[in-house]
């Protein structure tokens, strides 16, 4: 079975065997900034790429590289519809350590971020200050972004929309932004 896919950069990246040589900032960017946020049920076009910008550079506690990367395994696997993420599993080959054969899609995906966490320098595992800021940017999604649907606009205690409203970017200026401040916030962490 293959189970490697070719990156933007051409890099082969193996989905069931990563390594952090397979992985590169680039790939990253351009494949985030093409990929639809919402299965594409938005208003207009919104990547993953503006998303995790707008999650980086909001006015929210916690480290903004993390917020900026924390999709970043996404450029990989896909932007897998939530409900549909924690139905699914992978069937991993017994050639591939692990303790179980089948995996949840979204315990694979956190291995990937770990993956690239290395091959980036930082650290990308769970952080509840970037869940917070990720809920806040959904909740700010679905005010600018979705159709009305009284359903998704229960907000859940002080997790409000954020004041500033979503202007949605071309692929290009997203995956050039998502450069941009990647580089910024990786000079700032220079001890």
């Amino acid at each position: 079975m293959n189970t490697k896919i070719v990156t933007y950069t051409g890099k082969s990246f193996d989905l069931l065997n990563p390594s952090p040589d397979m992985v590169c900032i680039e790939d990253i960017a351009h494949s985030l900034a093409n990929m639809c946020r919402y299965t594409g049920h938005v208003r207009q076009f919104y990547s993953v790429a503006q998303h995790c910008v707008l999650t980086a550079m909001a006015d929210l506690p916690g480290d903004s590289l993390k917020r900026l990367l924390h999709d970043a395994g996404e450029a990989y696997v896909g932007d897998i519809a939530s409900p549909w993420k924690q139905l699914l599993q992978v069937d991993v080959p017994e050639t591939v350590s692990v303790n179980q054969h089948y995996v949840p899609v979204h315990e694979w995906e956190s291995k990937i971020q770990k993956i690239i966490g290395t091959a980036l320098g930082i650290d990308l595992s769970y952080s509840a200050e970037v869940k917070i800021a990720d809920d806040h940017m959904y909740f700010t999604e679905i005010r600018d972004l979705m159709p009305l649907s009284e359903e998704f606009r229960r907000w859940r205690g002080n997790l409000k929309p954020l004041n500033n409203r979503i202007e949605c970017w071309n692929p290009s200026v997203a995956e050039k932004t998502f450069l941009f401040i990647y580089n910024k916030l990786k000079g700032e962490r220079i001890v």
